[in-house]
């Protein structure tokens, strides 16, 4: 029996500081008709932009390979854009949307870099 009212003033402590910091807190709307930022009526759905993806560099690093795809890297397992990486060859890419299968090619010079050690 103590253990529970010991648990219903917790509760009630932590209820009142949380009305406390609401109480504090601005409302960011001046219509309270509006609906919040994000949320939109079923009427007023915003068109999808289409991600373009474009693969832009390949590397391996310590035996693991990378790609860069619009600016961000990636190893094989990852999600990009909601599609999963699947494969890195040597000049392209293989990604699996949903069960179809698309590839991004790797466009542009080629180029290598090699690491001189000094004695």
């Amino acid at each position: 029996m103590k253990t529970f009212i010991t648990l219903k003033a917790i509760l009630f402590v932590f209820l009142a500081v949380e009305s406390a910091n609401a109480a504090d807190k601005p409302l960011t709307r001046v219509n309270p008709f509006d609906l919040p930022r994000g949320v939109y009526s079923k009427d007023n759905i915003p068109e999808e932009v289409p991600q373009t993806l474009k693969l832009q560099a390949i590397f391996t690093i310590r035996g693991k390979k990378i790609a860069t795809i619009s600016g961000q890297n990636f190893m094989v397992g990852d999600f990009v854009a909601g599609k999963h990486l699947t494969n890195i060859f040597k000049n392209r890419v293989i990604l699996d949307n949903a069960g179809k299968e698309e590839s991004l090619v790797l466009q542009g010079m080629k180029f290598s870099i090699q690491k001189y050690m000094r004695n």
